[in-house]
């Protein structure tokens, strides 16, 4: 139990796919700081993430190694899908960041070489709440960014790029 704590929050803190590889930023990036759509966005790629990963690890010697990404994609789709018609709403602008959020973060994993389901789970876990963590930290940064204090080649885009750089930095560190 002590193990799968401390892998989830491995991939949260110190091994978080979406700040330190990059993987996953473009919500990061420009998304809305509105904690209701974070928290909702977050949690989805959480939820299919974790799915994804769980069945990919069920499946993996059924299905051969060159068809992972295209089941992972498949896989993706199906949930989504069927999240939509449980939710009994449509997902609309978060269906595509879903999707690809989740079919990155999931391959990502690689869970064709996990040994375990408990670790396939906490590693899925654990990339899906730093993804949460991540859209978070990128939020409370734009509230505190104050366009008025830069020069105007720096507003919107191009500052948000360096922080994310900064925040990679940071956490690079923490790998060592």
């Amino acid at each position: 139990m002590k193990e799968m704590i401390l892998l989830i929050l491995g991939f949260v803190l110190i091994n978080n796919y979406a700040l330190s590889a990059g993987l996953g930023l473009v919500p990061l990036l420009g998304f809305s700081s509105q904690r209701g759509r974070i928290l909702t966005l977050g949690l989805s790629v959480t939820v299919v993430t974790l799915l994804v990963s769980v069945l990919l690890w069920l499946l993996r010697g059924v299905i051969p190694a060159y068809f992972t990404i295209l089941a992972a994609v498949v896989l993706v789709l199906v949930i989504l899908y069927l999240l939509q018609l449980v939710c009994g709403k449509k997902l609309g602008l978060f269906f595509p960041l879903i999707a690809l959020n989740s079919a990155v973060l999931g391959l990502a994993l690689n869970v064709a070489e996990a040994e375990t389901l408990g670790s396939v789970i906490a590693s899925a876990l654990g990339v899906g709440l730093g993804f949460l963590f991540g859209l978070f930290l990128f939020a409370g940064l734009q509230n505190r960014i104050e366009p008025e204090h830069l020069p105007k080649a720096f507003r919107g885009f191009p500052i948000q790029i360096l922080a994310a750089a900064i925040v990679a930095l940071a956490l690079t560190a923490f790998q060592f």
